[in-house]
């Protein structure tokens, strides 16, 4: 039980702080596409425009499913995120039992294994590098579009538009439905290693006036899990500190 729990900690942890997909699903059908000749400037700037990162939110009520892993099973899932990307997540098991806290303040990280007593903690440049991750990882796992001059079109088609961006150290190809004008997919290469991470974002929500996607999912081709993330309550704008507050508990380094 001890292991399982720190496998619940780990690939919580780095599914929060990595992006995420797998049990695809067929997109419901949304409203009427855009006008064919709407912009391509236009577009983006629209999908960027429902960008929730930013401005922070909170997650009242969700979920984490982990499914073909070590450990099986839905946990629930209560997380912060504020104007400062600073991030809170809380990972709970049966009768709302916390089993995992996750915390990132400014570029410190630390996942609080609440049933062993111990702590994991590193840097996060660090740690998003040895997974595979961008430094812009938390503005990824929430479906957020890059800038207009950050990407690069690829093609256009009827309800999706497709681009690519990345640097040295990292490129994605992200797939735009224009039915919802949201991010829908997107696909990561780390260019110096061979992770490579695909999710899928769909059931899109609406909270503020901004949309979100209320169903996350994560596949990562190197490590071979399924990770799932549903978000049920989720509330727009979040301003709060986010305290770095850990117990007194054994510490090990991610």
């Amino acid at each position: 039980m001890h292991e399982a729990i720190k496998y619940v900690a780990i690939i919580s942890f780095l599914f929060l702080l990595a992006g995420c997909s797998a049990l695809k699903k067929e997109k419901t059908t949304g409203p009427d596409v855009q006008p064919a000749d709407a912009g391509y400037s236009a577009i983006i700037g629209n999908v960027a425009s429902n960008n929730i990162s930013e401005r922070g939110f909170e997650i009242r009520k969700g979920s984490i499913e982990l499914e073909g892993t070590e450990v099986e099973g839905k946990f629930g899932l209560h997380a912060r995120l504020n104007s400062k990307g600073d991030f809170y997540g809380s990972v709970r098991g049966p009768l709302g039992i916390e089993l995992v806290r996750v915390l990132m303040v400014g570029n410190d990280i630390a996942a609080i294994d609440r049933f062993n007593r111990k702590i994991y903690i590193g840097k996060k440049d660090q740690v998003l590098k040895k997974n595979g991750m961008p430094s812009d990882f938390m503005s990824i796992i929430f479906g957020d579009m890059p800038s207009e001059d950050e990407v690069e079109l690829i093609r256009s088609e009827k309800n999706e538009i497709v681009v690519a961006s990345g640097n040295g150290d990292f490129s994605s190809v992200i797939s735009i439905c224009l039915d919802y004008m949201k991010v829908c997919s997107r696909k990561i290469n780390a260019n110096t290693s061979d992770h490579e991470i695909y999710m899928l974002f769909g059931e899109f929500g609406e909270s503020g006036g901004m949309k979100y996607p209320s169903e996350i999912s994560m596949e990562e081709k190197k490590k071979m899990f399924h990770v799932k993330l549903s978000i049920d309550d989720l509330i727009y704008g979040y301003d709060s500190d986010i305290e770095l507050n850990l117990p007194s508990y054994k510490r090990e380094s991610f």
